[in-house]
């Protein structure tokens, strides 16, 4: 009885990791005189605090197959001259997995404030 069950748990944990993909995010500052903070895409955090020409770790975003491509804006605090500003990217970004999605952050991404909106 107690094999069965070990073998019944080995099953479902295999399965339910069969099913899960994976993709994988990173995100450059290219923004001069200005450190992005607590940036997200969708729900995933991706760093915390970016410098001028920083990349962030690869962070692993893992769900079911059926759910990729995920599509977001990136999402940041945006700190210069001693301000710091809310801001989301215009553009939507696509991961799906197996990819590693690089966005880069410059002096010309189009970015919008949502409380201003």
């Amino acid at each position: 009885m107690k094999t069965s069950k070990i073998v019944l748990s080995v099953l479902l944990a295999l399965l339910f990791s069969a099913c899960m993909e994976e993709g994988d995010i990173k995100v450059r500052n290219e923004v001069h005189n200005s450190r992005l903070e607590n940036i997200s895409f969708g729900e995933v955090s991706v760093y915390d605090v970016l410098l001028p020409g920083e990349t962030s770790e690869k962070v692993e975003v893992s769900d079911y197959k059926k759910t990729f491509p995920k599509k977001h804006q990136l999402e940041f605090y945006m700190t210069s001259n001693g301000k710091t500003v809310y801001l989301k990217t215009k553009a939507y970004y696509s991961l799906d997995y197996d990819e590693t999605l690089v966005i880069k952050i410059t002096d010309s991404t189009e970015v919008v404030n949502p409380s201003v909106d």
